[in-house]
């Protein structure tokens, strides 16, 4: 079960950035350079929080001891405001590759490339990375180009979150190096990579 982190206190800093498991092929007697592309490709996100006050500190060192045997929910940033997104899903079970056709976004909505989303799939998220923009149909639907490819088939009406994604990921690390007295001095700093 993942360990929901505070939010009521926004970080000083979140850096988001990609793990790449492809790879580029690189003859050994020149020619050209091919790109092999796997499934597997993820996101990871450093954060920094500002200095915590006791109450405040406790908690977040609490989550952060629980997180690190499971996982820990947390905000993505995203870039832009997102405006109302409907109620998207996922729009037809078995999809791979890297496009997603959606649902229930609001009539003529547009999703600008570089935004962010997370897909809930048997309980849990996967962030995922608009790559160009779209315009939702009348109805509601559009296909997205997206960033990395999907690592799990999501079922047919999964829940998408376009205008709050989230991370579920692994705390990163083998030092706890979190305490009440860090925390109430310096601010607290970690790093969460989506599991699979």
């Amino acid at each position: 079960m993942s360990i929901a982190l505070p939010t009521d206190i926004a970080p000083d800093a979140a850096r988001p950035y990609l793990i790449d498991f492809g790879g580029d092929l690189t003859p050994a007697l020149g020619g050209a350079v091919q790109r092999l592309d796997r499934l597997g490709s993820r996101w990871g996100l450093e954060v920094t929080m500002p200095v915590l006050d006791v109450d405040e500190a406790r908690v977040w060192v609490a989550r952060l001891v629980q997180a690190k045997r499971s996982s820990a929910l947390f905000p993505w940033p995203q870039a832009g405001v997102v405006g109302a997104e409907g109620a998207p899903r996922v729009n037809g079970a078995g999809q791979s590759g890297t496009s997603l056709a959606i649902d229930g976004l609001p009539a003529a909505k547009g999703v600008k490339e570089g935004w962010f989303f997370s897909i809930i799939h048997n309980g849990r998220r996967y962030i995922h990375q608009v790559a160009s923009d779209a315009t939702a149909s009348a109805g509601g639907a559009v296909t997205l180009s997206i960033e990395p490819m999907l690592r799990v088939r999501p079922a047919d009406n999964a829940v998408i979150e376009l205008a709050a994604p989230m991370i579920d990921g692994m705390v990163q690390g083998g030092d706890l190096g979190w305490s009440v007295e860090l925390a109430t001095s310096v601010g607290l700093s970690f790093t969460l990579v989506e599991r699979e």
